[in-house]
């Protein structure tokens, strides 16, 4: 059985070194496969992808892995990596304000997961890592069956191509200025990609609530910054609610935050899909 917690990941301005990747997933450095996989599973680790990405230019700079409980399975349990452009670590500076293009890598060694690249934005100010909707931009799936050098080589050079597009949308939505309704109803139809009706988060949060800016500079109305806001309350959790119980009054409830790497990227990339439809409003 697997636990939804993340192992604490590392975020840096700089390359991540083989002892902080090996610290922070030590799964990355897998030897060969978990023992029962399929004989057709063809077993690369992914301490030699990140060494192919580097080749291309692409440097880690964020690593988890999921917790898991069955101990046959630590140490092959699905991780993902986040990789920068190196002349952007280089340059020290980031693109449109304070947003960075990167890479996102998601691997298992015990089959259930395909390698899987996506397009990633980084925004420095609030250290929001934001994986971008399939709806606009590639992403690539690499089977352990056709794990080659060439693939993951090529499949760099695809996210690289869509990075451009991904810092082009987020000058546009800099630009696109929303009402407070306009916000309001964002908030709540955002609250309803991560908690289902019948929850009484989604009946007792209010959408004003996730639209209460985290830190000072947020509080602006456009709507990358409101984007931005709503991604962080959803994913990061910690806001309190009233729930009210039967018999026993009211009693003080908290958003907890998303820990599974797969609910973490379909929450973020339905929520940037989500983005795209407010642009004209």
């Amino acid at each position: 059985m697997n636990s939804s917690v993340i192992v604490s990941p590392a975020r840096t301005f700089k390359a991540l070194s083989p002892e902080d990747l090996r610290r922070c997933a030590p799964s990355v450095f897998a030897e060969h496969a978990r023992p029962g996989v399929s004989s057709r599973y063809t077993f690369v680790s992914t301490a030699q992808v990140v060494a192919l990405l580097g080749a291309e230019g692409w440097k880690p700079v964020k690593a988890s892995e999921q917790r898991v409980r069955l101990e046959d399975r630590i140490g092959f349990q699905m991780h993902e990596i986040r990789f920068a452009r190196r002349v952007d670590l280089e340059a020290g500076e980031f693109q449109v304000g304070s947003t960075r293009a990167e890479m996102v890598l998601q691997n298992a060694h015990d089959g259930s997961r395909a390698y899987r690249i996506d397009a990633g934005l980084y925004r420095l100010v609030c250290r929001n890592g934001l994986t971008v909707s399939d709806a606009d931009f590639a992403h690539v799936s690499i089977r352990h069956v056709d794990v080659s050098a060439e693939a993951f080589a090529q499949a760099a050079q695809a996210v690289a191509q869509n990075t451009p597009r991904a810092l082009e949308t987020v000058a546009k939505w800099q630009g696109v200025q929303l009402s407070q309704a306009t916000r309001v109803e964002f908030a709540r139809r955002a609250a309803a990609l991560r908690w289902d009706a019948d929850q009484p988060v989604t009946k007792l949060l209010s959408p004003e609530k996730l639209l209460t800016p985290v830190r000072y500079g947020d509080a602006a109305t456009d709507l990358w910054t409101t984007f931005n806001v709503i991604q962080e309350h959803l994913v990061r959790g910690g806001d309190r609610y009233l729930a009210y119980t039967d018999g026993m009054g009211i009693r003080r409830n908290r958003t907890r935050p998303v820990a599974s790497l797969t609910e973490g990227q379909r929450i973020n990339k339905a929520l940037w899909t989500l983005a795209g439809e407010f642009v004209s409003n």
